[in-house]
């Protein structure tokens, strides 16, 4: 058992669920914050995301927090190594040039919760509840833009994540970014029947 199952309930982060919960400081990454704190709720009245959080059972503190939004990978804008390594754990008769993903648009484990190391337990919770829960409209793969820092880079790779163009310069290339813009992000995939 981890540290997520044994001391939080779990729950869709509705407006009053929100109203009650102490703690959504994320001061490493400000972003991930303003959006836990002020934009996941109206993002989900827009239909546009739901978030979900874990929070601690006794004192109503925030733990950790996902958004998941559905979306889909297009075969046709993916390199072709890439694209053969989707399709060969599908079968023929079972290929399309869209496959059913879910994008995890933001993840967290909160400040004060840092010191439990919980992100490759969340991760793989995510990873379950996606697949044996939360599959009203099923989904193959599971997909992120993850930001590009190697520690980041580093926590998907652990958690079966794989980035879908092999080098930044693919992938800039596919962004059409200008010479000398930096790659924020690099856009990774797990599959969910691994």
């Amino acid at each position: 058992m981890g540290y997520l199952s044994e001391n939080c309930s779990f729950a869709l982060l509705t407006e009053e669920l929100h109203g009650a919960l102490t703690g959504f400081d994320c001061q490493r990454e400000p972003a991930i914050q303003a959006f836990f704190r002020d934009e996941a709720i109206l993002n989900a009245q827009e239909l546009m995301s739901k978030s979900y959080c874990f929070y601690k059972k006794d004192t109503m503190e925030a733990v950790a927090a996902f958004c998941v939004i559905n979306t889909d990978i297009s075969v046709d804008l993916i390199p072709k190594s890439t694209r053969n390594k989707l399709n060969r754990k599908i079968p023929y008769a079972k290929q399309r040039d869209h496959y059913p993903a879910v994008l995890i648009g933001q993840i967290a484990v909160f400040d004060g919760f840092l010191k439990y190391h919980l992100g490759d337990e969340l991760m793989a919770t995510i990873k379950w509840w996606l697949r044996n829960v939360a599959n009203m409209v099923p989904a193959r793969y599971v997909v992120v833009d993850a930001v590009n820092h190697p520690k980041v880079l580093d926590f998907y790779a652990r958690n079966q994540f794989w980035p879908v163009f092999k080098t930044e310069e693919d992938e800039r290339e596919a962004n059409e970014l200008e010479e000398g813009e930096p790659l924020m992000t690099r856009f990774m995939i797990a599959d969910l029947k691994v």
